[in-house]
């Protein structure tokens, strides 16, 4: 997924959140809430009143501390208010940028097959078509392996293509599901990937059912073994989440990627 693809799906969250607040707006009073300060001796007290445009000028009411119920009625009708105001400045900003964005990917100079590669890596440390060789592949649960990934294999998730797709955009190599002996036991970890620009090999594990409690045990049998094996999460391990509220940021695995290859 590429930066102009995550402007469209927001665009899209806000479009919906959008329509759903002005329907809740629709149905509340027509009157708005305004607030002034009462100066009582040295101190300034608010109070609020509603208010409503007649013939072009306000008129307002007092609302007591009787009328609590109506004042919070209006608070939330101000706060729908802004809400949407903040979304559609979002929303005229991402439109501009959908129409106006021209991709560009310099780091494809950099790819395994860019014939430039070799005049700006000094040393390449990466051997030709290192993704591509044989390697220690799981064979676990084939029937699972149902979303296609960019280099025309298959993975078990939509997010784990989506990690792939952005991973090949910029030229990094990687492999997938390779097994590593990580403390004393095999491990098919999600993605093999090496620096283009070092040789460093780097281990990501996507965590992508965190909201299932049984899966809980899966997380923490992985986490153990890698940080025991010296895989540290942030330094030379990577380790992404999602559950059905959260899912995966891909604006965040691309700044994860431009931190530790680019």
């Amino acid at each position: 997924m590429n930066h102009t693809e995550i402007y469209i799906e927001r665009k899209l969250e806000l479009e919906a959140s959008i329509k759903k607040l002005e329907s809740k707006l629709a149905s509340m009073p027509k009157e708005t809430l305004v607030c002034y300060k009462h100066k009582i001796g040295d101190k300034k007290y608010p109070q609020f009143y509603k208010q409503v445009m007649k013939n072009g000028h306000p008129q307002r009411q007092y609302l007591s501390h009787k009328n609590i119920a109506e004042a919070k009625l209006l608070a939330r009708k101000l706060y729908y208010s802004q809400q949407i105001a903040d979304m559609k400045n979002e929303l005229s900003c991402i439109n501009y940028y959908i129409k106006n964005r021209v991709v560009t990917d310099p780091s494809a100079l950099l790819s395994l097959g860019s014939p430039y590669r070799k005049l700006l890596v000094n040393n390449d440390p990466v051997p030709a078509n290192w993704e591509y060789l044989p390697y220690n592949k799981s064979t676990d649960h084939p029937e699972h392996l149902t979303v296609p990934a960019p280099k025309g294999e298959f993975v078990r998730s939509k997010s784990e293509s989506n990690i792939a797709q952005i991973l090949y955009s910029h030229g990094i190599p990687y492999r997938y599901e390779e097994i590593h002996d990580i403390y004393g036991y095999p491990m098919a970890t999600d993605f093999t990937v090496m620096n283009p620009k070092t040789g460093q090999i780097i281990l990501w594990e996507h965590f992508g059912r965190c909201d299932d409690p049984g899966y809980q045990s899966t997380v923490d049998f992985k986490m153990y073994r890698y940080i025991r094996d010296g895989y540290l999460p942030g330094v030379n391990f990577i380790t992404t989440y999602e559950d059905n509220k959260h899912p995966l940021d891909f604006v965040l695995v691309e700044e994860i990627i431009k931190k530790f290859f680019l």
